[in-house]
């Protein structure tokens, strides 16, 4: 699934799709980008995840 994980600094990060996230059980979030590679991010470190939305046609 593609989505935007929006940083607690104002970064926003764009993931492709075949991304997936989950959270771990203190709150920080787990990404896989779409080869499988593992990123965590602490809780204080991330805002928001949006999916983003396609342009109008």
């Amino acid at each position: 699934m593609a989505f935007e994980l929006h940083r607690a600094d104002g970064e926003v990060i764009r993931y492709d799709e075949g991304a997936r996230f989950s959270f771990t059980a203190t709150g920080h979030l787990v990404v896989y980008d779409a080869r499988g590679n593992k990123t965590l991010f602490s809780h204080h470190s991330w805002d928001r995840i949006e999916e983003p939305v396609p342009p109008p046609r």
